[in-house]
């Protein structure tokens, strides 16, 4: 082939040309090529700024439609597609606004419901699901006076049921501003009025029962204002006046008994308007006007004069005027005793005692020796057949009848 190439030298070269001007042209074409395309800086650059534009065309996009959605779901998928979007705080107000929104719509429709409900159940409902609601504060109240007023309700229910003072009392007492405290407190007056009726009534019956005026005392200081108090004086006075005529008559049959001027005295002292005062007064005045006879008169200044002069010669001293009256009215009171229980004495004692031979007679002496001999007798006399009264002993009328 060599020596073809040798040979041939003028074909070889034309062959030679063609070829080198081939892969010249490849060669330039393909400088030209890379000459005229970008390096791959650029070509990430170019990348890089195509997907920002398209991503900012989504983002505004997504935007777009959640505006156009208006919701809060609609405004979250924005956010969680496009977390570091354009509008991602606008978004995010948007949803705060429209939560707010929606919870204050809620707010108002569950206490449009529990208005609605009227109860204390429906308001505690609220309450619950709405701990921070609008209306929290007049839910509480609400709650708070239904509550008030269905225990109310109740106890008066039961109060009535019952029907008693007790029951009504306690009503009053636990719902002291209650909606039925009036009428608890006119029932209660009722009941009391009526117990009061009822106690006065047996009161009275068994006053009358009994029938003394201890009975009818107790009822009247027990009922001053009772419905049978004015008969009950009545009946007092009749039984008052029944034992002033029953003591009258006995105080006047033991003054009859004693017949002295003291006992007859005694009577009028103690019955001033009683039957038998005439009559007693009239004896009394007999008797003392009769025992004034009987009493010697002994001149008592004389002997009080003496006396008080005798006590100065032996005691020493002076004497006053006044202790010759206190000796005149001690000399006349025991003369005025002597004659009121002159029938009280023997004879045989008035005699021994009531002597004006005497050195200074004196009437207190007289009473003093009178009482002391009746006394002594009458102690005698007990001692011998005792206190008394006697009676004396029945005997067989052959007795009696011996020497007949």
């Amino acid at each position: 082939m060599t020596d073809d190439w040798r040979q041939q030298p003028g074909r070889a070269r034309r062959i030679s040309f063609p070829k080198l001007a081939i892969v010249a042209v490849i060669a330039g074409a393909a400088l030209a090529s890379a000459c005229s395309q970008p390096s791959d800086s650029q070509q990430t650059a170019q990348q890089q700024a195509s997907d920002q534009q398209a991503r900012k065309e989504a983002d505004e996009k997504a935007w777009a439609d959640a505006e156009k959605a208006g919701t809060a779901a609609a405004y979250t998928a924005y956010l969680q597609n496009f977390g570091s979007g354009a509008h991602v705080s606008e978004a995010s107000q948007r949803i705060v606004a429209l939560n707010e929104t929606a919870r204050k719509a809620s707010d108002e429709k569950a206490w449009a419901d529990a208005e609605k409900a009227g109860t204390a159940a429906a308001y505690t409902a609220y309450i619950q699901s709405f701990g921070g609601g609008a209306h929290v504060a007049e839910a509480r109240q609400r709650v708070a006076e239904l509550s008030r007023k269905e225990a109310d309700d109740k106890a008066w229910a039961d109060a009535v049921r019952a029907g008693t003072a007790a029951a009504l009392t306690a009503y009053t007492q636990n719902f002291s501003s209650g909606a039925h405290v009036a009428e608890a407190r006119q029932r209660l007056a009722t009941l009391d009025e009526q117990a009061r009726k009822d106690a006065d009534d047996k009161a009275w019956a068994d006053a009358d029962k009994a029938g003394t005026a201890a009975a009818f005392n107790g009822y009247i200081q027990k009922f001053g204002s009772g419905a049978h108090v004015a008969e009950a004086r009545q009946r007092l006075a009749a039984f008052d006046e029944q034992a002033r005529k029953e003591a009258d008559e006995k105080a006047w049959a033991d003054a009859e008994k004693a017949g002295t001027a003291s006992a007859f005295t005694s009577y009028v002292q103690k019955f001033g308007s009683g039957a038998h005062v005439a009559e007693a007064r009239k004896r009394a005045a007999a008797l003392e006007t009769q025992g004034r006879k009987e009493v010697p008169t002994i001149d008592i200044q004389k002997t009080c004069q003496l006396a008080a002069g005798a006590m100065v010669k032996l005691m020493g001293g002076t004497t006053t005027e006044q202790d010759i009256n206190a000796c005149l009215d001690s000399e006349q009171k025991a003369r005025d005793q002597i004659i009121k229980d002159r029938a009280t004495y023997s004879s045989a004692d008035k005699v021994q005692c009531m002597r004006t031979g005497v050195y200074l007679p004196s009437y207190v002496e007289w009473l003093t020796c009178l009482e002391m001999e009746r006394d002594v007798r009458k102690m005698q006399q007990e001692e011998r057949f005792g206190a008394g009264p006697w009676t004396l002993p029945r005997v067989k009328p052959a007795i009696n009848s011996v020497g007949r």
